[in-house]
């Protein structure tokens, strides 16, 4: 058994009956504060003591100690008066001393409570101890040695046995602050309620820390304060703080009380004392409030699980990345290196992971799109529940309750209605009758409500508007009633057109002004992802092309607020309801703006309706392939810097877009374009598979066009042709899969030597790359003797073609890598690290970085620099700016640095175990080596055997 988890629920248990104690002192007029683990040291503290009660005279009312138990564990009678005995002895004078358990009654526990609740004198008493205990040597000597006060201490002593666990204890406390807070008619009672616990627990647990006990003591006023918090200010919490428990975008906690959202979910999910994953499925169209009532559930149910994922749904990536979050929350130690391996050891791992968590967990799998695409990631057994979200009713995933979510009820839809145009109480009564028609206009839809309310609010009208408005949308709907989906209330479609036709009607031909470009940006976004939609990337679509930026330039173009300011671009939708803020993306080197990774959301049915509105616009076609362009650079970069975290949160707009754009049977060079940095993305992440799919769809819009663009063709054939040799390393299930036959590889090849012949002289820099990485991927190539042999001659082609090209800082670059490959193979350790750190230092980027990089590592290693050595190989694995991407390069550090270490330790150099303890953890190699060959795993296992034999010594 694990005993540090044992020893954290132990811990667990304390705090929760600290909290029971606290809440249940809140309303009594003589209690002053509770002290978590008693009096602070200038005090005299007593390790005896878990919390006491302090009443306003500075009395203590009782003195408690907490003893948790596994399931099943026992309290006998000697342990028990063994805990009170020392209690007794401190200095502490009490009313009252209380032992608290989970554990059951053990022997001669019934006795010694019978005997202590029937209050005898201290005579009495110890003569009755001493004849229940006389087989006990140790307990029978403490009776015998106890003076007076200490007696008549024992006589105020009592022992609580308490069966109920912990889930049980929570629900109780859950039901104290909701009775508390509803006393106190405090909107958001309900669902706040498990939010408030895991804050007030992790609340005690920092006074417990203070190693001072300068805040032991928790006032009961204090304690009031914390609990009776407004609603607002505690549904704006959980968006911006970390519960400790929530992991990733989670939505802001819907502000409106929606019972009739949570008492089916509270049904399936209710407490109970089982071992197996429950599962409930809210179906229902876009914007009806799926996600809302999956994040009411947590917010009233928070404190009940030890781990909340919130997977975001929408595209595969989106799926990947989501779940790379609650692996590193689980098991830090193996999420470096399962972020960007192959997805089925993904997946397998997350079975494994919340299979085993002791705890309880609860997955919220928003936005799924079918059952098949999830199933693969949801564990069987565990004690766990899953919520999914989905629009399809027919997709019901792995059984379970299927809950369809309904329209608000009219109350609710007046109260979020009241809330949006900021009426008080008293306004709200006056025009109740006139935002219940608007309400019935609307459908009741929360979406619809939300943009009708926001294009009010936004035009600065009041309630006394809502009758012209109403007129506004009937004319109006009759003209949409074509673009709603189906299942959509027909007003839905008005109220977003509304909203935009008034935006449009601030708009100036010719004129790049704040209202154009939101609407551009709002247009654009609707054929991205809905999450996390990077705000300077839509806003540099609306103002250029990626063209017109200088043609060195490979990054992304971010818009100085001279020329535009984002901030105010998004006030102008965010005013009518149109976007929601979200999550910035992982920060990247170099960035320069301070919102520079700010993002923003919109609903899928919005997206849905902006492309119906957009559908024969004749300025489409280019908008997007601008789109495209920028894009592009927004996945180009971080893949060059090997920004996993950033990559992953730019794919899902790509493969969004790219969708879109299939649907439309548009082709262009950038959609293309784009295609090929895809694939490069899933290639550097081991997705061989999914990389060489979108390389052939990247061939077949380049044979779209017209002319063809022979660069983009020989960088997709180059690729194709490398995948193919690539894969030779790995196992047989994957070259059996591939696409690619060795026939075509070499077809590739003869065409890319062709190709840079050609370039020699009017493009020697790009032919030289061409020669460069296409020799070195069959010098190194692990292929059947068959297959290197006709590989041979044309290994010879590309190297004759680079003896006689002018160098380019690529070749430059490459020439130096090799040289402190072979400086390294003459022990000259000192020369290639010298070599590798002119590179880095020179601003290398790219998988050739990457190279540098271990290199160096491995000469520091060479050179028992162990300090720097360890300092680079965090860098690498732990920095959002580290090369994560690069596989093939980790490969290689792993095995050469690894035997490094090995070669220290036969000489005795012990201090080699630290950096072994570092490449060990990259971590669970066993997933992580499917990019290697047999002799790396025989390196790495090797590896695992040495530090397992020294890590002791």
């Amino acid at each position: 058994m694990d005993g540090g988890r044992v020893a954290a629920r132990g811990y667990q248990y304390q705090y929760l009956r600290t909290l029971e104690q606290l809440i249940a002192a809140i309303d009594d007029e003589q209690v002053a504060c509770v002290r978590v683990e008693g009096p602070s040291a200038s005090e005299g503290a007593e390790d005896q003591v878990d919390f006491d009660v302090v009443e306003l005279d500075g009395s203590l009312r009782s003195v408690v100690q907490v003893k948790s138990k596994v399931a099943g564990g026992t309290i006998s009678g000697a342990t028990a008066l063994g805990i009170l005995l020392d209690m007794v002895g401190g200095t502490q004078e009490a009313r009252q001393y209380r032992l608290l358990t989970n554990g059951r009654r053990g022997a001669l526990s019934d006795q010694l409570n019978d005997i202590l609740s029937s209050q005898p004198e201290p005579s009495q008493l110890r003569g009755h101890l001493l004849k229940l205990f006389r087989a006990a040597p140790q307990r029978y000597r403490q009776l015998e040695t106890l003076n007076e006060e200490q007696l008549a201490r024992l006589t105020r002593c009592r022992v609580a046995y308490d069966r109920r666990d912990d889930e049980e204890i929570r629900e109780n406390l859950r039901e104290a602050l909701r009775a508390l807070r509803n006393r106190a008619r405090y909107g958001l009672g309900e669902q706040s309620a498990g939010l408030l616990t895991g804050y007030l627990i992790s609340e005690i647990l920092g006074r417990a820390a203070d190693v001072t006990g300068n805040r032991a003591s928790f006032p009961v006023e204090e304690l009031r304060r914390l609990v009776l918090v407004d609603g607002e200010t505690l549904a704006y919490s959980i968006g911006f703080r970390d519960w400790g428990t929530l992991v990733g975008s989670i939505p802001t906690i819907p502000d409106v009380e929606r019972p009739t959202l949570l008492v089916p979910l509270e049904k399936v999910f209710e407490v109970v004392a089982r071992q197996t994953v429950r599962r409930a499925t809210l179906v229902g169209p876009s914007g009806i409030g799926k996600s809302s009532a999956a994040a009411l559930f947590i917010a009233a149910h928070a404190d009940e699980y030890d781990l909340i994922g919130w997977i975001d749904c929408e595209t595969e990536s989106s799926i990947r990345t989501s779940f790379d979050r609650v692996i590193a929350a689980v098991d830090p130690a193996s999420a470096n290196t399962l972020r960007g391996g192959p997805i089925w050891a993904l997946q397998q791992a997350v079975q494994d992971v919340l299979g085993r968590l002791a705890g309880r967990w609860l997955l919220v799998l928003d936005n799924v799109n079918s059952a098949r695409e999830i199933e693969r990631w949801v564990p069987k057994v565990g004690r766990g529940d899953v919520i999914v979200t989905t629009l399809n009713g027919a997709s019901h995933p792995g059984g379970g309750a299927v809950i369809a979510v309904p329209v608000m009820e009219r109350g609710e839809s007046v109260e979020l209605l009241s809330r949006r145009l900021r009426l008080n109480d008293d306004e709200r009564a006056l025009w109740e009758a006139v935002l219940g028609r608007l309400a019935q206009a609307l459908g009741d839809w929360p979406l619809a409500l939300e943009l009708g309310a926001g294009y009010l609010d936004g035009c600065h009208h009041g309630p006394e508007y809502v009758d012209s408005y109403l007129e506004e949308l009937a004319v109006r709907s009759l003209s949409d009633e074509d673009s709603v989906p189906p299942g959509y209330p027909d007003t839905l479609a008005a109220a977003l057109n509304l909203c935009i036709d008034r935006l449009e009607a601030r708009t100036r031909p010719g004129v790049a002004d704040l209202p154009t470009l939101a609407l551009n940006m709002l247009y654009a976004s609707a054929y991205l992802a809905s999450h996390r939609i990077p705000g300077h990337l839509l806003l540099a679509a609306a103002l250029t092309d990626i063209d017109s930026q200088e043609s060195e330039h490979r990054g992304y173009f971010l818009v100085s607020p001279e020329l535009a300011n984002l901030g105010e671009t998004l006030r102008e939708l965010n005013r009518f309801s149109l976007i929601k803020n979200d999550l910035p993306l992982p920060s990247t080197l170099g960035k320069s703006l301070p919102d520079a990774d700010r993002t923003f959301a919109v609903n899928t049915v919005s997206q849905a309706l902006l492309r119906a509105r957009l559908r024969a616009h004749y300025e489409l076609p280019a908008a997007l392939d601008r789109l495209l362009g920028h894009l592009e650079r927004w996945l180009y970069w971080p893949l060059q810097l090997g920004e996993l975290e950033r990559v992953q949160a730019i794919t899902p707009h790509a493969e969004t877009l790219l969708f879109r754009i299939e649907q439309m049977r548009f082709s262009s060079t950038r959609v293309a374009h784009l295609y090929g940095n895809l694939a490069g993305s899933h290639h550097t992440q081991g997705d061989v598979l999914r990389a060489e799919a979108l390389f052939n769809l990247e061939l077949q819009h380049l044979g779209r066009l017209n002319p063809t663009n022979d660069v983009l063709l020989v960088q997709t054939r180059q690729s194709l042709a490398l995948i193919y040799i690539q894969a030779q390393e790995i196992g047989g299930d994957l070259k059996a899969n591939l696409m690619t036959t060795f026939q075509e590889a070499v077809e590739h090849l003869e065409f890319i030597l062709q190709q840079a012949r050609a370039w020699a002289f009017d493009a020697p820099k790009a032919a030289l790359k061409l020669a460069i990485d296409s020799r070195i991927a069959i010098q190194y190539a692990h292929l059947p003797q068959a297959e290197a042999a006709r590989l041979a001659p044309l290994a010879l082609a590309f190297a004759d073609l680079e003896g006689r090209i002018e160098p380019s800082d690529y070749s430059t670059s490459h020439t130096t890598i090799e040289q402190a490959n072979q400086l390294i193979h003459q022990g000259r350790h000192a020369e290639a690290e010298q070599c590798c750190r002119k590179l880095l230092g020179d601003g290398l980027v790219g998988p050739t970085a990457g190279e540098a990089r271990r290199f160096m590592i491995e000469a520091l290693a060479r050179q028992a620099k162990w300090r720097e050595a360890i300092e680079e190989v965090r860098f690498w694995k732990l920095s959002a700016e580290g090369p994560r991407l690069f596989r093939h390069s980790v490969i290689d550090l792993l095995r050469n640095a690894g035997h490094a270490c090995a070669e220290a330790l036969k000489v005795g150099d012990m201090r080699s175990i630290a950096l072994l303890s570092e490449l060990i953890d990259w971590p669970d190699l066993d997933d992580f080596l499917a990019v290697g060959n047999d002799d790396d795993r025989f390196v790495i296992h090797t590896m695992r055997s040495l530090h397992q034999r020294f890590q002791g010594n």
